[in-house]
Protein backbone atom coordinates (compact mmCIF):
# COMPACT_ATOMS: atom_id res chain seq x y z
CA UNK A 1 0.00 0.00 0.00
CA UNK A 2 0.95 3.22 -0.92
CA UNK A 3 0.88 6.61 1.43
CA UNK A 4 0.94 10.13 0.72
CA UNK A 5 4.04 11.75 2.04
CA UNK A 6 2.84 13.22 5.49
CA UNK A 7 1.71 9.19 6.21
CA UNK A 8 5.07 8.03 5.90
CA UNK A 9 6.33 10.69 8.25
CA UNK A 10 3.95 9.99 10.50
CA UNK A 11 4.29 5.94 10.31
CA UNK A 12 8.32 6.74 10.14
CA UNK A 13 7.78 8.39 13.97
CA UNK A 14 6.32 5.53 15.14
CA UNK A 15 9.26 3.71 14.96
CA UNK A 16 11.65 3.83 18.39
CA UNK A 17 15.04 5.25 17.80
CA UNK A 18 13.81 7.12 14.36
CA UNK A 19 13.58 10.89 15.27
CA UNK A 20 14.06 14.03 13.57
CA UNK A 21 17.66 14.09 12.37
CA UNK A 22 17.39 10.52 11.36
CA UNK A 23 14.57 10.76 9.36
CA UNK A 24 16.32 13.38 7.29
CA UNK A 25 19.41 11.30 6.76
CA UNK A 26 16.41 8.66 4.93
CA UNK A 27 15.06 11.56 3.25
CA UNK A 28 18.31 12.14 1.60
CA UNK A 29 19.87 9.07 1.11
CA UNK A 30 16.62 7.77 -0.40
CA UNK A 31 15.34 10.87 -2.12
CA UNK A 32 11.99 10.09 -0.65
CA UNK A 33 10.59 8.71 2.53
CA UNK A 34 8.51 6.12 0.25
CA UNK A 35 11.98 4.95 -0.85
CA UNK A 36 13.27 4.54 2.73
CA UNK A 37 9.94 2.46 3.70
CA UNK A 38 10.45 -0.41 1.71
CA UNK A 39 14.03 -0.61 1.31
CA UNK A 40 15.97 -3.62 2.99
CA UNK A 41 17.67 -3.92 6.03
CA UNK A 42 20.89 -3.88 4.48
CA UNK A 43 20.45 -1.09 2.73
CA UNK A 44 18.88 1.14 5.33
CA UNK A 45 22.21 -0.04 7.88
CA UNK A 46 24.16 1.46 5.10
CA UNK A 47 22.52 5.34 5.83
CA UNK A 48 24.90 7.13 8.13
CA UNK A 49 23.07 6.99 11.94
CA UNK A 50 21.19 4.08 11.13
CA UNK A 51 22.88 1.08 11.67
CA UNK A 52 22.21 -2.86 11.41
CA UNK A 53 20.26 -2.74 14.98
CA UNK A 54 17.97 -0.07 13.94
CA UNK A 55 17.26 -1.66 10.30
CA UNK A 56 16.65 -4.74 11.53
CA UNK A 57 14.28 -3.55 14.11
CA UNK A 58 12.57 -1.09 11.45
CA UNK A 59 12.23 -4.25 9.37
CA UNK A 60 10.60 -6.19 11.96
CA UNK A 61 8.24 -3.46 12.90
CA UNK A 62 6.57 -1.49 9.91
CA UNK A 63 4.23 -4.73 8.69
CA UNK A 64 2.54 -3.38 11.77
CA UNK A 65 2.84 0.44 11.62
CA UNK A 66 -0.53 2.29 10.24
CA UNK A 67 -0.25 6.42 10.22
CA UNK A 68 -4.65 5.86 9.85
CA UNK A 69 -4.84 4.03 13.25
CA UNK A 70 -2.11 6.65 14.52
CA UNK A 71 -4.59 9.17 13.88
CA UNK A 72 -7.23 7.49 15.12
CA UNK A 73 -5.49 6.75 18.65
CA UNK A 74 -4.66 10.34 18.85
CA UNK A 75 -8.57 11.56 17.72
CA UNK A 76 -9.27 8.88 20.47
CA UNK A 77 -7.52 10.98 22.93
CA UNK A 78 -8.53 14.43 22.59
CA UNK A 79 -5.82 15.33 19.85
CA UNK A 80 -5.12 16.03 16.42
CA UNK A 81 -1.32 15.16 14.73
CA UNK A 82 0.00 17.77 12.99
CA UNK A 83 3.01 16.89 10.22
CA UNK A 84 6.35 19.05 9.20
CA UNK A 85 3.89 18.80 5.97
CA UNK A 86 1.05 19.89 7.02
CA UNK A 87 -0.02 24.61 6.95
CA UNK A 88 -0.78 24.52 10.41
CA UNK A 89 2.57 23.55 11.77
CA UNK A 90 4.02 25.94 13.89
CA UNK A 91 6.45 28.09 11.89
CA UNK A 92 8.28 29.17 15.33
CA UNK A 93 9.07 25.52 15.96
CA UNK A 94 10.97 25.14 12.54
CA UNK A 95 13.82 27.59 13.96
CA UNK A 96 14.64 24.53 15.67
CA UNK A 97 17.91 22.92 14.45
CA UNK A 98 16.02 19.63 14.20
CA UNK A 99 12.37 20.36 14.38
CA UNK A 100 9.62 17.19 15.71
CA UNK A 101 8.35 15.83 12.48
CA UNK A 102 5.21 15.01 14.26
CA UNK A 103 3.37 17.01 17.15
CA UNK A 104 0.27 15.33 18.89
CA UNK A 105 -1.71 18.00 20.03
CA UNK A 106 -4.57 18.55 22.29
CA UNK A 107 -6.09 21.97 22.43
CA UNK A 108 -5.36 25.31 20.33
CA UNK A 109 -1.28 26.50 20.17
CA UNK A 110 -0.74 29.94 20.37
CA UNK A 111 0.15 31.92 16.76
CA UNK A 112 3.20 34.01 18.41
CA UNK A 113 5.68 32.18 20.74
CA UNK A 114 4.80 32.29 24.29
CA UNK A 115 7.16 32.89 27.41
CA UNK A 116 9.06 29.32 29.38
CA UNK A 117 8.75 29.70 32.84
CA UNK A 118 10.70 26.40 34.18
CA UNK A 119 12.64 25.21 37.20
CA UNK A 120 13.11 22.61 40.03
CA UNK A 121 10.92 19.95 40.47
CA UNK A 122 11.39 20.76 44.58
CA UNK A 123 10.81 24.32 44.58
CA UNK A 124 10.70 26.46 47.80
CA UNK A 125 8.09 28.11 49.03
CA UNK A 126 9.69 31.35 47.60
CA UNK A 127 10.28 29.46 44.28
CA UNK A 128 6.56 28.90 43.72
CA UNK A 129 5.60 32.26 44.84
CA UNK A 130 7.83 33.36 42.11
CA UNK A 131 6.80 31.35 39.50
CA UNK A 132 3.21 31.83 40.10
CA UNK A 133 4.34 36.18 40.56
CA UNK A 134 5.78 35.70 37.16
CA UNK A 135 3.24 33.80 35.76
CA UNK A 136 0.83 36.32 36.29
CA UNK A 137 2.53 39.07 34.76
CA UNK A 138 3.10 37.45 31.55
CA UNK A 139 -0.69 36.36 31.40
CA UNK A 140 -1.81 40.01 32.12
CA UNK A 141 0.72 40.83 29.31
CA UNK A 142 -1.25 38.51 27.27
CA UNK A 143 1.68 35.91 26.62
CA UNK A 144 1.36 32.41 26.80
CA UNK A 145 3.02 30.70 29.74
CA UNK A 146 5.02 27.63 28.11
CA UNK A 147 6.65 24.94 30.57
CA UNK A 148 7.16 20.84 30.94
CA UNK A 149 4.22 19.88 33.10
CA UNK A 150 6.91 18.70 35.79
CA UNK A 151 6.17 18.72 39.17
CA UNK A 152 7.49 21.56 40.84
CA UNK A 153 8.10 25.23 39.06
CA UNK A 154 6.77 23.88 35.74
CA UNK A 155 3.18 22.68 37.81
CA UNK A 156 2.78 26.25 39.37
CA UNK A 157 3.24 28.02 36.58
CA UNK A 158 0.63 26.23 33.98
CA UNK A 159 -2.03 26.42 37.31
CA UNK A 160 -1.48 30.10 37.70
CA UNK A 161 -2.21 31.02 34.08
CA UNK A 162 -5.36 28.30 34.63
CA UNK A 163 -6.52 30.05 37.41
CA UNK A 164 -6.29 33.64 35.36
CA UNK A 165 -8.12 32.31 32.31
CA UNK A 166 -4.72 32.73 30.28
CA UNK A 167 -3.45 30.51 27.76
CA UNK A 168 -0.42 28.00 28.70
CA UNK A 169 0.88 25.19 26.50
CA UNK A 170 2.19 22.22 28.15
CA UNK A 171 5.23 19.87 26.71
CA UNK A 172 4.88 16.48 27.19
CA UNK A 173 7.56 14.00 27.78
CA UNK A 174 5.24 10.83 27.61
CA UNK A 175 2.82 10.35 24.50
CA UNK A 176 -0.24 11.60 25.38
CA UNK A 177 -2.12 8.67 26.62
CA UNK A 178 0.55 7.80 29.05
CA UNK A 179 0.27 11.39 30.97
CA UNK A 180 3.96 11.64 33.32
CA UNK A 181 3.35 12.76 36.02
CA UNK A 182 -0.20 11.39 36.09
CA UNK A 183 -1.48 13.11 38.71
CA UNK A 184 -1.36 16.27 36.16
CA UNK A 185 -4.29 14.73 34.44
CA UNK A 186 -6.47 17.14 36.09
CA UNK A 187 -3.94 20.06 35.27
CA UNK A 188 -4.16 18.85 31.31
CA UNK A 189 -7.91 18.79 31.04
CA UNK A 190 -8.16 22.55 32.58
CA UNK A 191 -5.39 23.43 30.38
CA UNK A 192 -7.07 22.56 26.99
CA UNK A 193 -10.45 23.49 28.45
CA UNK A 194 -9.08 27.31 28.62
CA UNK A 195 -7.92 27.04 24.75
CA UNK A 196 -4.41 26.51 25.57
CA UNK A 197 -2.41 23.18 24.54
CA UNK A 198 -0.74 20.08 25.41
CA UNK A 199 1.52 19.25 22.94
CA UNK A 200 3.94 15.69 22.59
CA UNK A 201 6.30 14.59 19.94
CA UNK A 202 5.75 11.07 20.71
CA UNK A 203 4.17 8.17 19.25
CA UNK A 204 1.29 5.68 20.37
CA UNK A 205 4.18 3.06 20.80
CA UNK A 206 6.83 5.16 22.57
CA UNK A 207 7.28 4.74 26.21
CA UNK A 208 8.02 7.19 28.87
CA UNK A 209 12.16 6.75 29.02
CA UNK A 210 14.59 9.66 31.07
CA UNK A 211 15.88 10.39 27.44
CA UNK A 212 12.46 11.40 26.28
CA UNK A 213 12.90 14.82 28.45
CA UNK A 214 16.04 16.20 26.93
CA UNK A 215 13.91 16.39 23.63
CA UNK A 216 10.50 17.51 25.63
CA UNK A 217 13.01 20.71 26.97
CA UNK A 218 14.27 21.46 22.99
CA UNK A 219 10.72 21.74 22.26
CA UNK A 220 9.63 24.47 25.19
CA UNK A 221 12.38 26.71 24.12
CA UNK A 222 11.03 25.94 20.60
CA UNK A 223 7.87 27.35 21.78
CA UNK A 224 9.45 30.79 23.45
CA UNK A 225 10.53 34.20 22.66
CA UNK A 226 12.83 34.00 26.05
CA UNK A 227 12.92 31.58 29.05
CA UNK A 228 12.90 32.40 32.87
CA UNK A 229 14.69 30.17 35.15
CA UNK A 230 12.96 30.43 38.65
CA UNK A 231 15.17 27.75 40.55
CA UNK A 232 17.13 24.87 39.31
CA UNK A 233 19.77 23.07 40.46
CA UNK A 234 23.36 22.59 38.42
CA UNK A 235 22.37 19.76 36.24
CA UNK A 236 18.83 20.63 36.52
CA UNK A 237 16.37 19.98 32.88
CA UNK A 238 15.61 23.45 33.13
CA UNK A 239 19.60 24.35 32.60
CA UNK A 240 18.88 22.08 29.43
CA UNK A 241 15.68 24.35 28.50
CA UNK A 242 17.87 27.05 28.65
CA UNK A 243 20.88 25.78 26.81
CA UNK A 244 18.85 25.17 23.93
CA UNK A 245 17.00 29.02 24.22
CA UNK A 246 20.43 30.00 24.19
CA UNK A 247 21.15 28.08 20.76
CA UNK A 248 18.50 29.74 19.34
CA UNK A 249 19.16 33.43 20.22
CA UNK A 250 16.55 33.59 22.83
CA UNK A 251 16.52 35.80 25.86
CA UNK A 252 17.64 33.88 28.91
CA UNK A 253 16.56 35.47 32.19
CA UNK A 254 16.99 33.74 35.76
CA UNK A 255 15.43 35.52 39.10
CA UNK A 256 18.21 36.03 41.40
CA UNK A 257 18.43 34.57 45.25
CA UNK A 258 20.85 33.65 47.50
CA UNK A 259 24.27 32.19 46.28
CA UNK A 260 24.86 29.55 48.49
CA UNK A 261 20.91 28.28 47.89
CA UNK A 262 21.50 24.96 45.77
CA UNK A 263 17.91 25.53 44.20
CA UNK A 264 19.76 28.60 43.08
CA UNK A 265 23.31 27.13 41.82
CA UNK A 266 21.92 26.74 38.16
Amino acid sequence: MEWSSRQYLVAFNMVPGIGGRRLMALENHFGSLAQAWHANAQALAQVRGIGPKTARRFCQTRALLSPAAEEAWAEKHGARVITLLDEDYPAYLKRLAVPPPVLYVMGSLPEEPGVAVVGTRRPSRVGIAQAKHFSAHLIKQDKAVISGLARGIDFFAHQQAVQMGGKTVAVLGSNISNLYPSEHSGLVQKIVEKKGAVVSEFSSRCPTVPGNFPRRNRIIAGLAQGVLVVQAGARSGAIRTADWALELGLDVWAIPGEISDPLREG
